[in-house]
C-alpha cells in the first residue's frame, strides 16, 4: 500500500471517529425544508421591490438581481454542502473504508430525492449522484427569472413568487386564475427562495434537461468554470420556443453582465 493511501485511510478513520462524522451521516441526503428556508429567508430576503414603479431600466434590473441573489446564495450553499459530503463519502470509498450501514441508507434516500431508479450505494452512485446533485451559476438562474418573469414585473412573480413559469398539473396544486395555453395551474411559492429551490430541483432530476447536466458534469471533470452561455443550449425543451429560447438566455446573459457580479450590489 502507498505511502500516500496509508495517510488517507488515517485521515479519514480520524475524522470518523469525530463529531464531524456524525454531521455528515445525519445532514447527508437531507433538502433544506421548507420551513428551514423560511427560517434561513428571514434574516436574507428583502420586502419585494414594486419593480413596475422603477422606471429606470437599469434600475430596476440592478434591484431585480439585489432581490434574487441572498435566495440564490441560499440554494446554492446547500446544494454545494450535499456535494461535498458526497465527494467525502466517495473519498473514503476509494480509500478502501466501508460505508455504514447509515450511510448505505442516506445514499440511497438522496438517490430517491434526485430521481435516480436503482441507487448503487458505491462510488458509480455516488458518481450518478454528483452529476445531478450540483449548482447553476447565477447568471444563467438570473436571466431565465428575468426571462419568464419580466425582471419581476409579471403577475405570477408579483403575487406568487413565481419567478420561473413553474406550473403544475394536479387539480388545485395551485393557482388556476392565470391565462396559460394547455392544462395546468400556476405554481405559488412563500419566499423567492423556495421558487428557486424548485428550478434547481427541476433541472436537476427531469429527463428534460439531461444535457444540461451532461454538460455541466464534463464542466466538472475537466476542472472548468460552469459556463452559462454553454450551459443554456441544455435548455431548449424548457419553452416551446426550442432554439429561441435558448439564444434568447445567452443573449441575456451576454448583455447583462454587469449586474451578474457580487460587486455591484448595494
Amino acid at each position: 500500500m502507498k505511502l500516500t493511501r496509508l495517510w488517507t485511510l488515517f485521515w479519514l478513520c480520524a475524522v470518523f471517529s469525530s463529531a464531524h462524522a456524525s454531521n455528515i451521516e445525519s445532514n447527508l441526503a437531507s433538502e433544506q425544508s421548507e420551513a428551514e428556508v423560511a427560517a434561513i429567508d428571514d434574516g436574507a430576503i428583502k420586502d419585494v421591490p414594486d419593480f413596475k414603479a422603477i422606471k429606470n431600466v437599469a434600475e430596476r434590473k440592478q434591484a431585480f438581481i439585489d432581490y434574487l441573489r441572498p435566495s440564490y446564495d441560499i440554494v446554492a450553499a446547500g446544494i454545494l454542502s450535499q456535494r461535498s459530503k458526497l465527494e467525502f463519502l466517495k473519498a473514503q470509498l476509494a480509500a478502501g473504508i466501508e460505508l455504514s450501514p447509515s450511510q448505505i441508507q442516506l445514499l440511497e434516500e438522496m438517490g430517491e430525492q434526485y430521481r435516480i431508479a436503482s441507487m448503487t450505494a458505491d462510488i458509480r452512485g455516488i458518481e450518478q449522484l454528483l452529476v445531478r446533485v450540483d449548482i447553476l451559476p447565477p447568471e444563467l438562474v438570473f436571466s431565465q427569472a428575468a426571462t419568464e418573469s419580466g425582471w419581476g414585473t409579471s403577475k405570477m412573480a408579483r403575487e406568487l413568487n413565481n419567478f420561473f413559469g413553474h406550473y403544475c398539473f394536479e387539480r388545485g396544486c395551485g393557482v388556476s386564475p392565470y391565462r396559460r395555453k394547455g392544462a395546468g395551474e400556476v405554481k405559488s411559492f412563500e419566499s423567492p427562495t423556495l421558487a428557486i429551490q424548485a428550478y434547481m430541483k427541476n433541472v436537476n432530476t427531469h429527463p428534460a434537461y439531461k444535457q444540461v447536466r451532461k454538460l455541466r458534469a464534463d464542466m466538472r471533470a475537466e476542472v472548468k468554470p460552469l459556463d452559462a452561455v454553454v450551459l443554456a443550449k441544455g435548455f431548449r425543451r424548457y419553452s416551446s420556443q426550442g432554439d429561441r429560447y435558448v439564444q434568447k438566455i445567452q443573449g441575456m446573459i451576454k448583455t447583462n453582465r454587469q449586474y451578474w457580479t457580487d460587486e455591484n450590489q448595494n
